[in-house]
């Protein structure tokens, strides 16, 4: 506390450093240098937080599957990857509260991921996505180069960017003014364990009534649960919800194309630290995927998974052929061709 208060001691000759995503901040201006000192307050959030203004961006531009998305390894160090749509949930309600308009996008990769693979414990409720974008709240990007969907819609919108990705690739790649780009991206937010996100830079925008929000949201629900009530029940109204329901059932069906996507999003994610991974780990993730079949259960496995995987892809012979073929970016096998790694 007494260097927050020392801060304003300085006079106006003095312009500190400051960066968003900055973890602290070192006071360097004339007056610093006039007293030979050198000084650096450690996460210092207080003073970050005069950055961002209510009225200095007009939506909040959220990467989905920077938030949906949760890290674990099995006694087996088998990466398990789980999708929890409720964290995007919480994620927009918090923003929403706020009194923020709020735009969220997300691969086709991972929402078909999530959505064949939805009956498994590393799943959430994929509803969630549904209602999401029926609110035009979400949006499926198709494209490989999602990022730069919300990217340039920030751009064009003056929008704040919620992520964590450091954005290597697409800086380059794509010809932007990274620096300003940078400047409308924040990365101090967290998704605690009981799936509450948190932003305490976030300030609330002029007029947001945060219980009326509440309110809100708490009739909403009630409204889904009766609907949800009427989905199992024998009654009239009960079976004009479950027809209405039929032809998404249908549409949901993945395609080629599909599998395509989500083998993509599964590959980049196991070879996103450009290290060697034992090819075994590759072809576990893709099965677990695609066949929905417990990551780390093998011996429960069907003992044509293998064939299985394969049909699916529309792959044969070695692994260590076609897994170059199914990459969406160069690929390099080690000398032994069992491990590979992004070029």
């Amino acid at each position: 506390m007494i260097c927050l208060i020392f801060i304003y001691l300085i006079p106006p000759l003095y312009v500190p450093r400051m960066n968003l995503n900055d973890d602290s901040i070192v006071l360097d201006g004339p007056w610093i240098n006039n007293c030979r000192a050198d000084f650096t307050i450690i996460y210092a959030h207080a003073l970050v937080h005069c950055m961002i203004k209510a009225d200095g961006f007009d939506v909040v531009v959220v990467d989905a599957a920077n938030v949906v998305h949760h890290h674990g390894y099995d006694d087996e160090e088998n990466l398990i990857q789980s999708i929890f749509p409720e964290r995007l949930e919480s994620c927009v309600d918090f923003f929403q509260e706020m009194g923020w308009e709020v735009r969220a996008f997300l691969k086709q990769g991972t929402y078909w991921w999530a959505v064949k693979n939805k009956e498994m414990a590393t799943i959430g409720d994929v509803r969630i996505f549904e209602t999401l974008r029926r609110q035009g709240i979400l949006e499926i990007v198709s494209s490989e180069q999602d990022d730069m969907f919300w990217i340039d819609y920030a751009i064009e919108n003056n929008g704040l960017v919620i992520t964590r990705d450091k954005l290597k690739s697409e800086k380059e790649d794509y010809d932007r003014d990274w620096d300003a780009v940078e400047g409308r991206i924040m990365r101090d937010w967290e998704v605690l364990e009981t799936g509450e996100f948190l932003a305490p830079l976030i300030p609330m925008k002029e007029g947001a009534e945060r219980m009326t929000f509440k309110t809100l949201k708490s009739r909403l629900k009630e409204l889904e649960m009766r609907v949800a009530e009427l989905e199992k029940s024998d009654s009239p109204m009960g079976r004009v919800v479950q027809d209405s329901d039929e032809p998404e059932k249908k549409s949901a069906q993945p395609d080629q194309e599909t599998v395509s996507a989500i083998t993509n999003e599964v590959v980049r994610r196991l070879l996103a630290s450009g290290e060697f991974i034992h090819l075994t780990r590759v072809y576990h993730a893709l099965a677990s995927v695609h066949l929905q079949l417990e990551a780390g259960d093998l011996k429960n496995w069907p003992h044509d998974w293998r064939d299985q995987l394969m049909g699916l892809l529309n792959v044969s012979g070695k692994m260590s052929v076609w897994v170059k073929e199914i990459c969406p970016f160069d690929v390099e096998l080690s000398s032994n061709n069992q491990n590979i790694r992004k070029v």
